[in-house]
């Protein structure tokens, strides 16, 4: 595990997106594990920025995201509708390469991962109770794309994005499982806000917690944590 520290949001932003622009030109084809929700907000902006300015073309990337919502009533709060407002609008992406899970594909989803090669870089979020992607404490670590029952405090959470009204935010939703994220080839997680610090504290701890989703990655052989300087603070505090 590698501990990047920044001093904000905006620099961890801008300093991960670049490793995103760097991969695609090394590797044209690359495939990409997406995430949503406000963390990797100036990511996706850095990304959009300095490919454009470098000439970086996503025409033969492939893109594979971590979620979707089931039964959303605003479209525009779909995480599909989220990644093209937010990223693909802005590059040169094939929308056919560009793929989400769903309720009537669970096992397909796995494998066409499997087929396109794996995923080389996953960009993770992480919720206020460790859960990534929407893998809510107690999800077995080799668990695969699967269907899971929103929590009350996830949901509550992303109330935001749904006029703050908690009775619009979808109660369930499709999601890569542990034992998928697991098989990326490298991962970089970003925690840029303060609510995030005590299940990364659980993580730097080094034990596996089935109730702390994130600590299943511990022992990834290439996984990035991205903290702002506000959030490694709070962590060592702690830790202390």
């Amino acid at each position: 595990m590698i501990i990047k520290i920044f001093k904000d949001s905006e620099e961890l932003g801008t300093a991960l997106g670049h490793e995103f622009v760097e991969a695609v030109k090394e590797n044209p084809h690359i495939i990409l594990g997406l995430a949503t929700g406000s963390s990797p907000l100036l990511t996706y902006a850095s990304i959009a920025k300095e490919s454009q300015e470098r000439g970086v073309s996503f025409a033969g990337v492939k893109s594979f995201n971590l979620d979707e919502y089931l039964s959303c009533p605003l479209e525009d709060q779909t995480y599909r509708a989220f990644m093209e407002a937010n990223l693909f609008s802005y590059i040169d992406i094939k929308k056919e390469n560009t793929h989400f899970p769903s309720a009537t594909g669970l096992s397909g989803y796995d494998e066409e991962i499997k087929e396109a090669g794996g995923v080389d870089f996953q960009l993770l979020g992480i919720g206020r109770n460790g859960h990534i992607g929407f893998n809510e404490p107690g999800t077995p670590a080799d668990s695969l794309t699967h269907v899971v029952t929103l929590t009350e405090s996830t949901r509550v959470a992303n109330a935001r994005f749904f006029r703050d009204d908690l009775s619009l935010v979808p109660t369930q939703a499709v999601t890569m499982g542990i034992g998928t994220i697991k098989k990326s080839k490298r991962i970089a997680l970003i925690a840029n806000t303060l609510d995030k610090a005590e299940p990364i504290a659980k993580l730097l701890r080094g034990e596996k917690d089935l109730e702390c989703p994130v600590t299943a990655l511990i022992d990834h052989p290439a996984f990035e944590v991205y903290l702002t300087e506000e959030v490694d603070a709070a962590v060592q505090k702690l830790l202390a």
